[in-house]
């Protein structure tokens, strides 16, 4: 589905761990996944593409599996296995380089120099060839590659996603996905949490933002700060409203502003909130409707399991457009329009 509509990606069916020749730092914020043959023409074309590009994007990591084409380049399995005798000695990398810069005169003398070249135990290394110690190992990752629905090679997954697209878009499609990880951190934030010398409060760092979290003075504190009750329900109050406003301003709602009231208790079976939402506005109750689902999708809303439970409500204040008509019934006028005190 995925080669056909971008809509259905293909998947990498095996995510990388701790068998995979992984060239970059573990941190990185994006996985190129290669499924390669190192008997290829075009898989020595991308290796120069990319031996050009990985430098530039230090935020990627590479990840090279083996597909041998041997009905189509014959010394392709054996190079794959000569790549994994390398790798048993510490020099995948360098092997899998050497290989694709001598695809032209590819042979098994060539093959077995190149090892020799690479200062390995050229005995241990030429053994390992002979019985075929590693073919199991490449025969794995080529069935990773018959089940991520690897078509031909050089096959390409993003964030374990297929790349569908020409070799010379890889770079385009690369940055962007550098890019989009760059501006998650800067969303999810690291926070940090230290204990002070009170009892119960605690120092918080959230990204630039220094505060406090403290208890009521009833439970050891002296409500230095928001408690952890407070803020879980303030940032359950600001999703809600941000989301709201989001949606709202993508779909061209007449909204002009939203305010959320949040409470909260404990329950026999749990911990409960109460969330009632009022957004101003001119909208119909097709609209309110769809507003009311937005929240329900709130991102923090939906991180709230195990024994929570939450139910919302939505009104919409119509205050600013009806300001001229009463808002209350005409026979019980509250005091202050009489000028009676309360």
């Amino acid at each position: 589905m995925g080669y056909f509509d971008s809509r259905h990606p293909t998947l990498l069916s095996d995510p990388v761990d701790h068998r995979d020749h992984v060239r970059g730092p573990s941190s990185a914020e994006v996985t190129l996944v290669e499924y390669g043959d190192f008997a290829c023409p075009s898989c020595r074309e991308a290796y120069g593409v990319l031996k050009g590009l990985l430098p530039r994007l230090p935020g990627v990591r590479l990840v090279f599996r083996a597909n041998p084409r041997g009905h189509l380049f014959p010394l392709a399995p054996l190079a794959a296995e000569a790549a994994e005798a390398a790798g048993a000695q510490g020099k995948f990398w360098e092997m899998h380089d050497l290989l694709f810069e001598n695809q032209d005169r590819l042979s098994e003398e060539t093959i077995l120099a190149l090892g020799r070249g690479l200062g390995l135990d050229a005995a241990r290394f030429e053994d390992e060839l002979r019985r075929h110690v590693h073919r199991d190992a490449v025969h794995a990752q080529e069935v990773s590659g018959w089940h991520s629905h690897v078509l031909s090679t050089p096959t390409f997954f993003i964030d374990g996603v297929r790349f569908d697209d020409a070799l010379a878009a890889l770079p385009t499609a690369l940055g962007r996905e550098v890019r989009k990880a760059e501006q998650a951190h800067l969303v999810f934030r690291e926070a940090r949490v230290e204990t002070t010398d009170e009892p119960r409060r605690v120092s918080i760092t959230a990204g630039p933002h220094h505060f406090f979290s403290d208890l009521p003075p009833f439970e050891d504190g002296s409500d230095a700060g928001p408690s952890p009750y407070d803020l879980l329900q303030s940032a359950l109050g600001a999703c809600t409203a941000m989301t709201i406003k989001w949606a709202a301003e993508r779909e061209h709602l007449p909204v002009t502003r939203v305010q959320v009231r949040l409470t909260q208790a404990r329950t026999p079976t749990g911990h409960s909130f109460r969330r009632s939402i009022v957004v101003e506005g001119d909208l119909d109750e097709t609209q309110r409707a769809r507003l009311l689902r937005v929240a329900e999708r709130c991102p923090v809303g939906l991180t709230l399991t195990g024994g929570i439970s939450l139910d919302t409500r939505l009104v919409i204040d119509r205050s600013v457009e009806e300001a001229g008509e009463e808002s209350f019934p005409a026979s019980d006028p509250p005091p202050w329009t009489s000028g009676r005190e309360s």
